[in-house]
């Protein structure tokens, strides 16, 4: 017998007897147990194999309409709960926040490099003193300095968009990296070949990995995967996963921060938020590296999902010419065409509102915000063992026909009066619920609105044409998974100057 056909064997008896000591424990504990309904699960690996690797929010907000708005999944005898109403999601998480904020901290995560990401944390006194760290400079006080920053990366972005408008999905990508790059390490970023912004996009897209349901029960259930050696056939992909994102997040965390001490050091310019943090006479050791994870939590944060978010505004854009004419005209009589918005023009811009909101809804760029149980729990005469997977799901809560009429439509007006006047509808399901909402919602918010208020402003997004002259439909198509974050696949529009003076207002 070979040496790989021994281990292979070994392998597959480990996998059996962990996969019976779960279901039994997990049986046993059924017998007590009044678990919310769901799809019926294999008598040992459970639903493990039913767990959606494509698009999970959309088939676990197709199960609820079967099983009902909280849901039951059993996946190797580790309990997933799926939420999918804001009552039942506010219930838990917000009013029994004391036993929901903890987070299922994946042991990959911490192998893999990714341990320094607060996001991942369970609760406790290192996620509190983040926390309060984090509010501390994302207060919308705080978020307020950050804005002559956030105004230059959009003016660059409104550049490129005017010179090479068919190259919009990487200016996209360019303005998400650097949003974050400048307004956390004071970094100029103005090129999509820059080595930093290459490195904050390879980082983040392990992340998607590291957080998909069944590849973290993989690990967290067969510990001994990540010993397996990277050259072993199949089972060595691990390793080799592990091993290279390690390195991501070491450089992810390292070179920006050592670029900002060097600023520090030779006295140059840099007005970013880890700069203004590290200006203290004293700092104890412990703190500097805290700052230095806040800045790459918040870069990771940040990066994709606005990338996500802005890609849906174009699509929404380009197939709804009648909401860019109203945008137009609001924006026209409020700001005319000789400036730019600022933010002390947002009252005055319901409309304008009114489709960002519509943005965050339609498609959210986190479909699922997921938590963890700390104890056993009772809920409307449903069990929820302690250490279940909570998932918020986001989509089936912004897609609910019974609070959103149409739900699949992109539809402005359902956030105005009769009157044009917003409404009181202004909560950001994507941002979260209770302890663990995001922290970084200001910073988010003050970058949507701006640039959808500054593209609209100066531009005409309409769909691109064919050869022959004839409109290109633009598909509504997005990544399917297995991660956490949705965003559109690369798409076709066109792009042009509002008015002869966006020349003159972008110079």
């Amino acid at each position: 017998m070979s040496a790989l056909t021994s281990f292979a064997y070994v392998f597959l008896v480990y996998i059996a007897l962990a996969i019976a000591k779960k279901s039994l424990n997990h049986s046993r504990r059924a017998r007590t147990f009044r678990y919310p309904p769901g799809p019926p699960g294999n008598a040992i690996t459970g639903n493990f194999f039913d767990l959606p690797q494509k698009k999970p929010w959309v088939v676990y907000a197709k199960w609820a309409r079967q099983y009902g708005d909280i849901m039951h999944l059993d996946a190797l005898g580790d309990h997933i709960v799926i939420l999918s109403t804001p009552d039942i999601a506010n219930d838990l998480l917000e009013k029994r926040s004391r036993i929901y904020s903890s987070k299922p901290h994946p042991e990959v995560a911490e192998l893999s490099g990714w341990g320094f990401n607060m996001a991942l944390h369970a609760y406790g006194d290192l996620w509190r003193w983040n926390r309060r760290t984090y509010q501390q400079h994302l207060r919308p006080n705080a978020v307020a300095e950050l804005r002559p920053i956030i105004q230059k990366c959009i003016a660059i972005f409104l550049n490129n968009l005017l010179h090479t408008p068919n190259a919009f999905m990487g200016h996209l990508d360019l303005l998400s990296c650097s949003l974050a790059l400048s307004s956390m390490y004071g970094v100029k970023i103005v090129s999509a070949d820059d080595p930093l912004l290459r490195l904050a996009k390879a980082t983040v897209h392990t992340l998607d990995t590291v957080v998909s349901t069944r590849y973290s029960f993989l690990v967290s259930s067969f510990p001994f995967i990540r010993f397996i050696p990277e050259w072993v056939p199949i089972f060595g992909s691990t390793a080799r996963f592990i091993s290279s994102t390690k390195k991501l997040c070491h450089d992810l965390r390292e070179l920006p921060f050592n670029q900002v001490i060097k600023d520090l050091e030779s006295g140059s310019a840099n007005d970013g938020l880890v700069a203004r943090m590290l200006k203290k006479d004293t700092i104890p050791a412990e703190e500097f590296n805290r700052i230095k994870d806040m800045a790459s939590m918040i870069l990771v944060a940040s990066a994709d999902t606005t990338l996500s978010s802005l890609g849906t505004f174009f699509i929404a854009m380009a197939n709804s010419p009648h909401c860019q004419e109203r945008a137009w005209r609001e924006i026209d009589a409020v700001v005319g065409n000789s400036r730019l918005p600022t933010y002390e023009d947002r009252k005055s811009l319901p409309y304008i509102e009114a489709i960002y909101r519509e943005v965050m809804r339609w498609h959210p760029a986190i479909p699922m915000v997921l938590h963890t149980s700390t104890e056993d729990d009772r809920y409307s005469d449903y069990d929820i063992p302690q250490g279940s997977i909570v998932f918020a799901n986001v989509w089936a809560m912004t897609h609910d026909e019974r609070v959103y009429a149409d739900p699949y439509k992109f539809n402005p007006e359902r956030f105005l009066d009769v009157n044009g006047r917003l409404n009181d509808d202004d909560t950001i399901l994507g941002f979260g619920f209770g302890r663990r909402i995001c922290v970084g919602q200001h910073f988010a918010d003050a970058i949507m609105w701006l640039t959808i208020a500054s593209v609209l402003t100066c531009f005409k997004i309409s769909r691109a044409r064919d050869v022959k002259g004839n409109e290109i439909e633009i598909e509504e198509k997005y990544s399917d998974g297995p991660g956490l974050l949705s965003y559109p696949l690369p798409f076709r529009c066109s792009i042009s100057p509002r008015h002869p003076e966006v020349g003159s207002l972008l110079a």
